[in-house]
Parts: C-alpha cells; structure tokens; sequence
C-alpha cells in the first residue's frame, strides 16, 4: 500500500526544518527543504514576483514538493517504503538523483529517467529491500562527498542522522523480522557498501 503525500511530506518537513544560509551550502539559501532557485523558479511560471525563500508560504511549499518532486517520483502507486524512500530521494539529489539509484538498485539500465524497465519491476520487487538499498546509497555518497571535498564535511553529520532516520522509519514500516537487515547505523567512510564508480554513476546530476 503506498503512503500518502501526507505522510510523506510530514516526514520530509521533520527533515527539513526552517531557514537557513550556510556558506558552505552549495544550494545557498533554503527554507523548509525549498531552495532559493527553486523557489525562484516556481514563482516566475505563476508570472510572481521573486522573493526571498525567507518568506515562502506553507501552501506554497506544499505544492512545490507534490508537483515538482512528489508526482514525478510516481510515489503514490508504489509500496509505502519505497514511495517514502523515493520521495526523499529525490527532494535531497533531485528527480533524477532518485531515479538513477532506484534503477541501480533494481538492477536496470540506469538513464535518471523514469523507464519501462522500471515499470516491469517496481511492483514486484521487494520494496523494503530496495528502499534500504537506496539508503545505503545515500549514505556511502555523503561519506564520498565528505572524503573528496572537505567544505562538504560539516554537513556529513547532519546529512547520515538523516539517511539513518529514514532507513529507521523503512525498518518500522516493513516490520521487525521481515528482512534481515543490519541492525546498526551507517556512519563511516570505513563501512561503505557502493564503490567510487558505482556511486558517481548515480550521482551524475549532483556533479553537475
């Protein structure tokens, strides 16, 4: 059963927190998980005048994370884990980001976009399996990132609470003793499942 973009958003927003504008922030300033570009973006297609993120409206917010991140992921036909997974994904290394470690998870050609190969699979795999899968990802790229460029290192933190968050919420979600799954967090460089290709490979869009 898929959650609902609700519930998602819910998670996600508990994530994001508010207003910030950390030098080191490559995304430059953000409020609620909305950065400035983005933001700019959506009010310049409703003919808007720009305004500074600062004061983005929660109604606002809301339909920038269904239209733009939400409906493109297709979270809501996919099993609950997963469709939060995805959703998150996707807020954090953008729609394609979220593809492209979905696709080699799945074990597909991976391309960023959304393809039939996807579509032949994504009901039948083992939801909660991929949906970790993908969290493990995420992680072994923050260490990546961290290690490769140090302005990145203060984030690194704050960036694993995150993925061990969500990789938690997939583990209640999916039930104790379903998977067996590692029962323990994801921290150091050290522990790191993905190699250096591997994880460039579907981080193409974070390069760019």
């Amino acid at each position: 059963m898929p959650i609902s973009f609700d519930e998602a958003l819910k998670f996600v927003l508990k994530q994001e927190g508010g207003y910030s504008n950390h030098p080191a922030d490559k995304g430059g300033a953000t409020n609620k998980g909305i950065i400035q570009s983005v933001y700019n973006r959506y009010r310049r297609d409703k003919n808007l005048s720009i305004r500074s993120v600062k004061d983005i409206e929660d109604k606002e917010v809301k339909e920038i994370y269904e239209n733009q991140y939400w409906d493109k992921i297709r979270a809501q036909y996919i099993k609950a884990p997963l469709g939060l997974v995805l959703f998150d994904t996707a807020v954090n290394f953008g729609v394609s980001g979220s593809i492209r470690r979905l696709q080699k998870a799945l074990n597909v050609p991976v391309t960023g976009s959304w393809t039939q190969n996807i579509s032949d699979v994504i009901h039948t795999c083992d939801a909660g399996k991929i949906a970790l899968v993908i969290c493990r990802m995420r992680m072994d790229w923050r260490n990546y990132i961290a290690k490769h460029d140090t302005s990145q290192k203060v984030f690194l933190k704050g960036w694993l609470n995150r993925d061990n968050e969500l990789a938690s919420e997939v583990k209640r979600m999916i039930g104790a003793g379903i998977l067996e799954v590692e029962d323990e967090e994801f921290e150091d460089d050290e522990s790191r499942e993905f190699d250096d290709e591997t994880l460039i490979d579907v981080a193409q869009e974070d390069l760019r």
